[in-house]
């Protein structure tokens, strides 16, 4: 495809330092805080270990993303590597779930930030300042991935920090039986706590789906993808074993915020404070990194005429797909005003696992040649995504894959018309 002439090219400004830390700092987002409490109750004392088992699967996923990314250094991600294989409806199947993923992720969590900051400044109108963040984050976004990347990168110093600072406040208070049975009670219950706990190492892949803006790809995307995994890993973990060692399990799974409760439990109203700042940076450095990548899958579908065309533009001067950051922003606040898709977030989780499978799926079909990793990555990734989406509620799996297929019947319907339209 010859992107000068089909609106423009992105401009490749990410090296291996800013990349790495650009995906951590995707990776480190509200899911800690708003995602705990639900997964310890899923898992007992074996959390620390279904958070691992997750991570495993998005280390997986990474490696197989990193190689697609490397053999196509272009935007879309799964949409495109499923295409460069002559799977078009996979790929737009692929497209269809991220973005679905990130339209809703994108809402929940502004409505997040403000349940937060609402902490803070007791009154405030959850929904409109849920809608009024994702705008100005959709305006940060129009600014260049320079500027963005810079950004995300200080919210995610700021964040480490803070989170830092929490953990070495609480450690004096941390109990060593509550890590034990270190796998649980609960049998099945550590793969349930994976499944929950797993949509928050979201965005380990992005530096391959935004493969276009990054330099030297062959280098870069591996480091990047492999870096940001662990220091999202190391942050995880120490939060999570600390928070754990000072409640226990039964404790967390009562609370929908634990790491507060961790805070006024040991650590008194500063330490509040602190919780609090971090999980509303996280709030709004996870929407960043939503609405950038999801923008640059709008751009090649609206490219290969699977969206409206007038989406595939990018900016002359801010080297940004402008229209797509646009159009997603504008949805993602207006439904913050209007809806609480909060209940959909199990549904959000099954549209990425489907993005998952294609890109597992558009590994193995890679030539030798073309790998830098085994394929047994790639299949331990698929049976990974098979056990998650056992563990998943069956209604949100449902409901995602029956909007995917409505959306796949939709898409044949219109080119069977449009076909015969033309032969007339």
């Amino acid at each position: 495809m010859n992107q000068g002439r089909r609106g423009g090219a992105l401009k490749r400004e990410l090296g291996p330092i800013s990349a790495t830390l650009f995906t951590a700092g995707m990776m480190v987002g509200i899911g800690i805080f708003a995602a705990f409490g639900a997964a310890t109750e899923a898992a007992g004392s074996g959390i620390l270990v279904a958070m691992l088992l997750g991570g495993s699967v998005a280390l997986a996923t990474g490696i197989s993303a990193a190689q697609l990314g490397v053999n196509n250094p272009t935007e879309g991600g799964a949409f495109t590597w499923a295409r460069d294989f002559d799977h078009d409806t996979l790929g737009f199947i692929a497209g269809c779930g991220y973005l679905g993923k990130n339209l809703v992720s994108m809402s929940v969590i502004a409505l997040a930030f403000a349940t937060y900051l609402g902490q803070v400044i007791p009154g405030l109108p959850e929904h409109l300042v849920a809608a009024a963040g994702v705008l100005a984050i959709m305006g940060l976004n129009l600014f260049g991935i320079q500027l963005t990347s810079r950004v995300l990168i200080g919210l995610l110093t700021i964040d480490v920090l803070l989170l830092a600072l929490y953990g070495g406040a609480s450690l004096h208070s941390v109990d060593a039986r509550h890590f034990a049975p270190v796998l649980g009670d609960k049998g099945t219950g550590l793969f349930a706590g994976a499944a929950i706990f797993f949509w928050t190492w979201d965005g380990f892949m992005r530096m391959a789906i935004m493969a276009s803006e990054v330099k030297q790809p062959r280098r870069t995307i591996p480091i990047a993808v492999i870096g940001g995994i662990a220091i999202a890993t190391v942050t995880y973990i120490g939060v999570g074993a600390i928070t754990l060692g000072v409640l226990g399990a039964d404790a967390i799974g009562q609370q929908d915020t634990p790491l507060l409760a961790t805070a006024q439990k040991v650590i008194g109203q500063w330490g509040v404070a602190i919780v609090l700042a971090a999980a509303i940076l996280a709030a709004l450095a996870e929407i960043l990194g939503d609405l950038l990548s999801a923008s640059r899958v709008v751009l090649p579908m609206a490219r290969a005429g699977e969206l409206p065309a007038w989406l595939g533009k990018i900016h002359q001067r801010s080297r940004v797909p402008h229209r797509a950051v646009l159009a997603l922003g504008l949805l993602s606040a207006g439904s913050d005003l209007v809806f609480d898709l909060r209940p959909l977030i199990e549904t959000a989780g099954s549209f990425m696992l489907a993005w998952y499978f294609i890109t597992h799926y558009s590994a193995l079909q890679l030539p030798k040649a073309q790998r830098l990793a085994s394929p047994a990555f790639a299949w331990y990734g698929i049976v990974g995504c098979v056990a998650l989406v056992v563990a998943m509620p069956h209604a949100a799996i449902l409901a995602a894959a029956g909007v995917l297929a409505a959306a796949a019947a939709s898409r044949f319907v219109i080119r069977r018309a449009l076909a015969r339209s033309h032969s007339t």
